[in-house]
C-alpha cells in the first residue's frame, strides 16, 4: 500500500508542481520502518510564506494507513496551521495549531505553540484535545519539548517531555541516528497516575 501512495503523491507532484518529500525511520517499539510522506506546496520565501499539501504515514509490518491534508501561513517563525487527518479503523481528527518564535540565535531556537484538535472515532465518540508546549532544537540535530494537554469529557491532563540526542548525521545532514526518550504522566480521568515511558535508538533518512 505504501508503494502504491508513493506513485500517487509522484504523479500529483508533477502534476501541481510541488514537492515529494519525506522520512523512513526504524520502529523501535513495534519494529518495521515508519515509513511517512508528503506532497506540498508553499509560495513566498524563507520568512514568509504560505502553503498546503498532503500526507500519508504507515508502517512497513502493515496497520492502517493514516492520510490527510494541511494548510500553513508563516512569518518571521510565527505562523498558524489547520490540519486534517483519517484512520481507518481509528476515526479522524482536524487541528488547529499556532506557533510563536522565541528565540533565534546562534544554532538554538526556542519555540512556543498552542492546540486544538477535535477527534471523532469511528465508534461515534468524540472527543476535544488542547494544550500548549515549548520546544527548543539546536542545529545540531538536538532537540526537546514540554507539553501540557486536557481532554475535558474525559476530565484527563497530561504533561509530556520528550528529547532527542543526535548521535551521528551524514555529510548531506539526511540521514541521522538519534538517541530518543520521553516520559509522560496522566492527571484524573480513566488513566489517572499513570506514567508511559519510551527510549530507544532511531536511524532516519530524509528525501526531497
Amino acid at each position: 500500500m505504501n508503494t502504491i501512495l508513493c506513485i500517487v503523491l509522484l504523479g500529483l507532484s508533477a502534476v501541481v508542481n510541488g514537492q515529494l518529500s519525506g522520512s523512513i525511520a526504524a520502529n523501535p517499539t513495534n519494529g518495521g520502518q515508519d515509513v511517512n510522506l508528503m506532497l506540498s506546496k508553499s509560495i513566498g520565501d524563507a520568512k514568509t510564506n504560505v502553503g498546503g499539501g498532503l500526507f500519508a504515514n504507515g508502517n512497513t509490518n502493515g496497520g492502517p494507513l493514516t492520510t490527510g491534508g494541511f494548510l500553513a501561513a508563516n512569518k518571521d517563525g510565527h505562523g498558524l496551521s489547520l490540519q486534517h487527518s483519517k484512520t481507518p479503523g481509528f476515526g479522524s481528527t482536524f487541528q488547529q495549531n499556532a506557533h510563536v518564535n522565541l528565540l533565534d540565535k546562534n544554532n538554538h531556537n526556542l519555540a512556543a505553540n498552542a492546540f486544538h484538535s477535535r477527534t471523532n472515532l469511528e465508534n461515534g465518540f468524540k472527543f476535544d484535545r488542547v494544550g500548549g508546549g515549548l520546544n527548543y532544537n539546536h542545529a545540531n540535530g538536538h532537540g526537546a519539548s514540554l507539553t501540557a494537554s486536557r481532554i475535558p469529557q474525559l476530565n484527563m491532563n497530561t504533561v509530556g517531555l520528550d528529547a532527542k540526542a543526535n548521535l551521528w548525521r551524514s555529510l548531506d545532514r539526511q540521514t541521522s541516528f538519534d538517541l530518543t526518550g520521553g516520559v509522560s504522566k496522566n492527571f484524573g480521568g480513566p488513566f489517572n497516575g499513570q506514567v508511559n515511558k519510551n527510549f530507544g535508538f532511531g536511524l532516519t533518512h530524509n528525501f526531497g
